[in-house]
C-alpha cells in the first residue's frame, strides 16, 4: 500500500511540472503474462498497469532543452508488487546547445551501432536480463546519469564523449539460486548501483553519408552483466558464490549501406575482460562478436528483417580446474551458460517479419529465432488501432525443444502469452 501511495504522489508531482511544458506525451497500459509451458502447466505470470508521462521544453533565450519523464507500475492480481523506487526515473536531462558542440546533463538513453536486436556495440546501460518477451519495449533498458558532449566538426560528422561515474547492474533473476550439484549458492545483490567499481568512459565518431554509414567506437567500461566469485570448487563444501563487476574494454566499428531496394549493416565488436587468459571460471571470456542485419521490403508489403549473431570466444574453456572434475565441469557449464558463452563459436538468426492491414490500422508481426539453445523460437505478435489514442495488442514467445537445462538460467519463464490495452497521447 505504501508503494503504491509513493507512486500516486510522483504521478501527481510529474502532472504538475506539466503546467510548464511545452511537449507532454503519456503512455500507460494494462497488461497480463500467462506461462503455457506444456511441462509447467499453466501459470500466472504477472498483470501489470504501467504509465509513463513525459514532459520536455525550452528556454528560447539560451536554448536550452530539457527533458523529464518517468515510469510507474504496479500489479493488481496476485502477488501485490509495484516498481522499484529506483527505476522510477527513467530520463531526466539538459541540453545545452552551442554553435559546433553541445552538453548533456542527466540521465538518458543512448544507443551505440546500427543493429536493432544484440547490438554488440550497445554497451552502455543495464538491460533486463529475465524478460517475458524477448521484444519487450517498456522494462529492456535503464538510463544512467551521465555528462555527454557532441562536437560537430561537419554537417557529416559527430564525435560524441559521453563520461557515467557511476551505473546499475542488470536485471537478473530475483532469490538465490541452489546449484545442486555442486552445493553452491548464487546469491545476488540487492544493490541498485554498482558502487565499488565506478567511472565510465564511451567515445564514439559517425560520419553519416549520403550511401554509407560509418560509425567507430571504443568504451572503457564497467560491465552490467556480473562475474561470479567462486570460492570453492567441491560437493563436500557449501559456498556462497557472489556476483562481482568488472571492468570490460569495447573497441569496434560499423556500418550501413544500401544494397538496390535493401539496407545492409554490420556491427562489429571486440569485447576485452578482465580475464583475457580465460584462466578464471567465474569471469566472462573475452570474444569477437559480429552482427549482420538485413533490413528487405518483400512481396506484398511485407517488412522484413535479418540478423544474423556470431561470436568467437578465443579463450573459452580455458579455466583452471578443481580438485573435483565433476563439480568444476558442472560450475563451468552452468556459468558459461549463463554468460550466453556455451561454446567456443556461437552463431544465431532473429528474422522480423511486419504486414499492415486496414490502412495500417491492424499490424501483424512474427519474430522467428534460430539459437542454440533453444533450437527454434517463434514471436507472433498483432495489434489493432482502436482510434489515434487506444491500441489493443496481444501475442505469445514460444520455443520449440526442450528448455535448456541449467540451473543458473536467466529466464526460466518459458513460453507464454500477453494481452495489452494501451492508451498513448
Amino acid at each position: 500500500m505504501r508503494k503504491i501511495c509513493i507512486l500516486t504522489v510522483l504521478l501527481l508531482s510529474l502532472q504538475v511540472l506539466s503546467a510548464g511544458a511545452k511537449d507532454f506525451e503519456f503512455v500507460s497500459f494494462i497488461d497480463y503474462y500467462g506461462g503455457i509451458e506444456p511441462t509447467d502447466g499453466y501459470r500466472n505470470l504477472r498483470s501489470r498497469v504501467f504509465m509513463r508521462p513525459s514532459f520536455s521544453g525550452f528556454e528560447d533565450n539560451t536554448g536550452l532543452e530539457w527533458t523529464l519523464s518517468a515510469n510507474l507500475w504496479t500489479q493488481p492480481l496476485g502477488d501485490p508488487e509495484g516498481i522499484n523506487p529506483y527505476d522510477i526515473l527513467h530520463e531526466a536531462y539538459l541540453l545545452r546547445p552551442f554553435d559546433y558542440f553541445d552538453i548533456t546533463l542527466g540521465q538518458k538513453i543512448v544507443r551505440y551501432g546500427f543493429a536493432d536486436v544484440f547490438g554488440p556495440l550497445d554497451a552502455l546501460h543495464s538491460t533486463n536480463r529475465a524478460p517475458y518477451s524477448l521484444d519487450e519495449g517498456f522494462d529492456s533498458r535503464r538510463a544512467d546519469p551521465m555528462i555527454q558532449i557532441r562536437v560537430y566538426p561537419t554537417i557529416e560528422d559527430t564525435v560524441e564523449l559521453t563520461y557515467v561515474p557511476i551505473t546499475r547492474p542488470d536485471k537478473e533473476r530475483r532469490g538465490d539460486v541452489i546449484l545442486p550439484d555442486s552445493s553452491d549458492t548464487v546469491r545476488w545483490s540487492d544493490d541498485p548501483y554498482i558502487t565499488d567499481n565506478l567511472h565510465s568512459l564511451f567515445l564514439d565518431y559517425r560520419h553519416y553519408g549520403e550511401k554509407l554509414d560509418l560509425e567507430l567506437f571504443y568504451a572503457w567500461y564497467t560491465e552490467h552483466s556480473p562475474d561470479f566469485l567462486i570460492p570453492e570448487t567441491s560437493k563436500a563444501e557449501k559456498s556462497i558464490i557472489m556476483p562481482i563487476y568488472r571492468k570490460k574494454h569495447t573497441l569496434g566499428f560499423a556500418y550501413a549501406t544500401r544494397i538496390w531496394d535493401a539496407t545492409l549493416s554490420q556491427d562489429f565488436a571486440f569485447n576485452l575482460s578482465s580475464d583475457f587468459e580465460g584462466t578464471d571460471m567465474g569471469a566472462q571470456n573475452s570474444d569477437i562478436t559480429v552482427n549482420t542485419q538485413l533490413l528487405v521490403n518483400l512481396p506484398w508489403d511485407i517488412l522484413s528483417q535479418y540478423s544474423l549473431v556470431y561470436a568467437f570466444f578465443p579463450n573459452h574453456g580455458k579455466h583452471k580446474k578443481g580438485d573435483e572434475d565433476d563439480a568444476t565441469s558442472y560450475l563451468a557449464r552452468e556459468i558459461q551458460g549463463f554468460h550466453t558463452q556455451p561454446l567456443q563459436h556461437i552463431a544465431f538468426v532473429i528474422a522480423h517479419l511486419e504486414r499492415g492491414f486496414l490502412r495500417e490500422k491492424l499490424k501483424t508481426s512474427l519474430n522467428v529465432g534460430f539459437f542454440f539453445s533453444p533450437k527454434m523460437y517463434f514471436g507472433p505478435r498483432l495489434s489493432y488501432s482502436i482510434n489515434d489514442y487506444w491500441q489493443v495488442a496481444a501475442g505469445c514467445d514460444i520455443t520449440l525443444g526442450d528448455p535448456p537445462d541449467n540451473d543458473l538460467r536467466r529466464n526460466n519463464s518459458n513460453d507464454n502469452y500477453y494481452v495489452r490495452l494501451l492508451y498513448r497521447y
